[in-house]
């Protein structure tokens, strides 16, 4: 299990961070500094360079060239439909702990949720803002890699 390397940060991933702006509040008043990335190209960048706090990941968010066919490579069904899936495994695979990525999504799919917990990522529906929160106080409350 790797280190947080940036215990301050939080990254929010979502292509309409105008509605996730409760997020980023929420975020920064438990005292983190919150990246934000709109892609699944920007959210791997961000990836690869640190291990944050937290990771907070749209199941549905735009990927492009040239990471677009390793996605759909990776399977049309799910990780193609959903690229934030593809950025949460890559973030597992990076060496996050299973509670530093968070998966949530307008959409409530069972293979989805079956790759989630084969993960050990924790997937939330939008619209739930105190689970969402429940979820954060919990991650921030205990960090095994420190």
């Amino acid at each position: 299990m790797a280190k947080t390397t940036s215990p301050q940060k939080a990254v929010l991933i979502d292509d309409e961070l105008h509605n996730a702006l409760w997020m980023i509040d929420f975020l920064q008043s438990r005292g983190l500094e919150v990246l934000t990335a709109e892609s699944a190209n920007d959210a791997l960048a961000l990836v690869k360079q640190e291990i944050y706090r937290l990771l907070v990941i749209d199941l549905n968010i735009p990927v492009l060239p040239p990471i677009d066919e390793a996605v759909a490579a990776k399977g049309a069904t799910n990780y193609a439909r959903f690229p934030g899936l593809y950025v949460a495994e890559a973030a597992r695979n990076a060496g996050y702990r299973d509670r530093q990525v968070i998966l949530y999504s307008v959409h409530r799919e069972r293979e989805i949720a079956d790759i989630a917990e084969r993960l050990r990522i924790t997937y939330i529906m939008k619209g739930r803002p105190q689970e969402i929160k429940k979820e954060v106080e919990e991650v921030l409350a205990f960090d095994p890699t420190a």
